[in-house]
Formats: structure tokens, sequence, C-alpha cells
């Protein structure tokens, strides 16, 4: 799907500054169980340091050792500043028939260029490169700026950066911008969650994305969200498209100060 680069990016700038009204960033953990209907996936972990302007977030997605036929190992990292999410570097962890991988993303000029290293020796493996002389965000800046959009009542194309394996190619991945649907809408809606006992009041958004990301157990196609109605909009549930059908994301722990979800009121 291609979009006209000048409008969208004009109106990503006219965004920079469009904010939900009481959202905050500070430093928190934030973990959550993977289900596919009743069956636990895996888990997701995101830590997040906040040092006056500067964020610093890993998140960590590793599924169930116990289930065979999904197998996803992967720790991410980036660092950026919370009023400028755009074209932050982004570390990405794997291991790979027993050999530990770093690949580095930045950009670099007008372009955004992949390497990849052997952990073991720090020697690069190969690299990629593509001409990107307009912004972009990836999945750690893309989840910070959905819980900055959320509740705005706005509906925008994130472009999103992610890498996928291709068997013929050397190093076996390709670099690719994939734009990405957003919907903020001013939507409020009581969820529940196996791990708390009372409901809890959110701030919905929906989306939909074009591409397959197969490393990720194939998420495609429409996603929804849930964050929680307050100054933190901390994800509390959410919901992909995967090769096996629907998984929901719920929040089973967190360490945040200052906060807990905000239950329902009578």
């Amino acid at each position: 799907m291609k979009f006209i680069l000048s409008f969208i990016f004009l109106k990503l700038c006219l965004l920079t500054n469009l904010t939900a009204d009481n959202f905050k960033f500070s430093s928190e953990y934030l973990e959550y169980d993977v289900y596919w209907k009743f069956l636990n996936l895996g888990k997701i972990r995101v830590w997040t340091r906040v040092e006056g302007d500067s964020v610093y977030s890993k998140i960590h997605v590793e599924s169930n050792p116990y289930i065979f036929f999904v197998s996803v190992n992967y720790t991410f990292e980036s660092k950026f500043h919370k009023e400028n999410l755009f074209d932050s570097y982004l570390n990405v962890y794997e291991v790979k028939s027993g050999v530990p991988l770093k690949t580095v993303f930045s950009r670099e000029g007008n372009g955004i260029i992949a390497r990849q290293f052997d952990m073991r020796n720090g020697e690069i493996i190969g690299q990629k490169s593509i001409s990107r002389p307009d912004r972009y965000y990836h999945g750690i800046t893309a989840f910070f700026a959905a819980r900055k959009l959320c509740g705005t009542g706005v509906m925008v194309y994130l472009p999103l950066l992610f890498a996928t394996e291709e068997k013929f190619e050397r190093p076996p991945f390709i670099v690719r911008i994939e734009n990405v649907r957003f919907d903020f809408p001013e939507k409020k809606e009581i969820v529940k969650i196996s791990s708390v006992d009372s409901e809890i009041q959110t701030i919905e958004f929906n989306g939909y994305a074009s591409f397959v990301s197969k490393e990720l157990a194939g998420i495609t196609g429409e996603f929804s969200g849930w964050l929680s109605d307050d100054w933190a909009r901390v994800p509390i549930k959410a919901t992909f498209n995967t090769f096996l059908g629907v998984v929901r994301l719920e929040l089973s722990k967190w360490e945040k100060s200052g906060w807990n979800p905000p239950l329902k009121t009578n």
C-alpha cells in the first residue's frame, strides 16, 4: 500500500505536539501475558527508564517454551527524546542456530542502515541499507506514540520500520518501512483482565497493518488496544490477528510509581 508521503509527513509534523491532555512519561516495568483462546503463548516484558527528557526502553518478547508451534525470543531496545519519537536507533537481539546476534538500525544521512553483529566476537556479519529521507518510527517509539495520541480523536498513518527474514538474502533479512493505520477515537470503555479483580477504565484505539510480521507469529491486519484512562496511558489489553487467529495481551504485572489501574467507579 502506497501513500502520498508529503501528506503523511505534514500530518505527522502537525501531530508532534498533539498529545492526550494528561499523558506523562515515567519510569515503569510492565509485563503482559499473551493468550490464544485459553492457552498462554508467552510473555512480553517492557522496561522504561526516564531521565530528564530522555527515555530508554527495552522490550523482551518470549514464547512459552512448552508450546512447540510458536518459537519467539527477541529483545528490542532504544533511546529517544520524549518530545521527539522520530528516527531513533533500534537494537534487536536474538539467537539463530546457536549464534547470538545483535542488529543495529540507525539513521545515517538520508538513509537507514541495519548492521548485524555476531555477539561472540563483535564481527559484522553483514548490513543492509535503504534510502529514507523522511521520518520513521519503530516498534518501541510507536508504542509510546500510541500512548501520546490515545483519546485525541485523530486517525494517522505511522511509517513503521521493521525487518523481515528472507532466505536468499545475505544477511538473510530485508529492511522495510510500512505505513500502519492508527485510529484514536475519543472512546472510553470498561475492560476486565485476569490479574485485576475489578473492571478497569480505559480508552480504546484500533488500527490496521497491511504487512505480515512473520517473526512475531504472523501479526497482520486489524488490531485493537485499551489504555488506562489516566495520566499514564498504560496498555491494559490488546488484540492482534496472527497465523493462529486472534491473540490477546493482558497486563499481568506492573511497577510504576504512583500508579495502579484506574478501577470502574459506580
